[in-house]
């Protein structure tokens, strides 16, 4: 398996978890939906902008994208583990943030 696909198909599982269908996601992203099937099936690969854009809608790092299946052990808890600690950096973050504003 190359890049493009282990990125795909960890892209599709992202989109999944979220509920989030092919059309929503490429209008989240400003891209069309034939596009996005395209990455999915690792056939294109994204930009780092639109890398980014995706970090931002599943509050995870780009690294996330790039794991292999042997790598995880193909449920959804190491996912779920990474989603809690960035949720929990990103509250603590946004409070420190309210409050140099504030000041």
């Amino acid at each position: 398996m190359n890049v493009k696909e282990i990125f795909g198909e960890n892209l599709k599982h992202f989109r999944k978890l979220r509920k989030l269908t092919q059309e929503e996601l490429a209008e989240k992203l400003d891209i069309i939906p034939n596009h996005l099937s395209r990455i999915e099936n690792g056939k294109s690969f994204v930009t780092a902008e639109l890398l980014d854009a995706l970090c931002v809608i599943f509050n995870t790092t780009p690294a996330s994208f790039f794991y292999t299946a042997q790598e995880f052990s193909g449920d959804d808890s190491l996912f779920a583990r990474i989603d809690s600690v960035i949720d929990e950096e990103l509250e603590k973050l946004g409070i420190k943030l309210k409050e140099k504003i504030r000041k």
